[in-house]
């Protein structure tokens, strides 16, 4: 379909290995690149459709399994083929707020008919390809991250990450105040340092933990 050429296009990097033979991906590949300053992380995946192989069977099982757990996902389909019955079971089970269909092979003759909201393009002549990024901005709404302050938030999973240590944090402050035992708020404590680790590449030191725990007293 074409699902490796947009990817390659898309990241500048020749990650994703493209053939004129269906089925050629069968395994994830990953690649990133910076919309309005966010890191974006791009997964290419399997095609979906019908197949006897076995190994492209899991990988179509696997491409279904991120399709709807992901924070979006850009359905690829070809200009010069009819719509499969996959393939619209795919866009139908799709939240329309978490998905882009992206019609490739736009410079070929139309054999396609859809109805809903898609952008159109190709990789011969790269067209479409902006259209495709300026929409994955506006999914995201990351012309607004500037004017929230928050270009220190590199990226999604970091954004998560800082989410995850709140959540530390506040069951830590429950514990103390149901008067828990030191050895569960200090479990609390440390899964918050991590993830906050996790953002800027360290990993937590056990000096400062050692200390933090020598100086703190909690009443029963």
């Amino acid at each position: 379909m074409g699902k490796s050429s947009i990817l390659n296009c898309l990241i500048d990097e020749e990650k994703a290995i493209v053939t004129n033979i269906a089925g050629t991906t069968r395994d994830i590949v990953e690649g990133s690149i910076t919309l309005n300053g966010v890191l974006i992380n791009f997964i290419d995946t399997a095609g979906i459709r019908e197949t006897k192989d076995i190994v492209e069977q899991i990988g179509v099982k696997k491409s279904l399994d991120l399709a709807v757990t992901a924070d979006l996902t850009v359905i690829v389909v070809n200009n010069n083929e009819i719509i499969t019955a996959e393939e619209r079971d795919l866009i139908e089970s799709i939240d329309p707020k978490k998905r882009l269909i992206f019609v490739n092979k736009s410079d070929l003759s139309n054999k396609i008919s859809i109805s809903d909201d898609y952008i159109t393009g190709n990789t011969i002549s790269s067209e479409g390809l902006n259209e495709l990024k300026t929409a994955i901005i506006k999914k995201f709404e990351l012309e607004n991250i500037m004017d929230k302050d928050l270009s220190f938030i590199s990226n999604i999973r970091q954004l998560d990450l800082i989410k995850k240590s709140l959540i530390d944090l506040d069951s830590a402050i429950k514990n103390i105040n149901n008067s828990m035992d030191i050895d569960i708020v200090e479990i609390d404590i440390r899964n918050a340092w991590e993830h906050l680790g996790e953002i800027i590449g360290a990993t937590y030191s056990e000096e400062l933990l050692d200390t933090l725990f020598s100086n703190f007293c909690l009443g029963k």
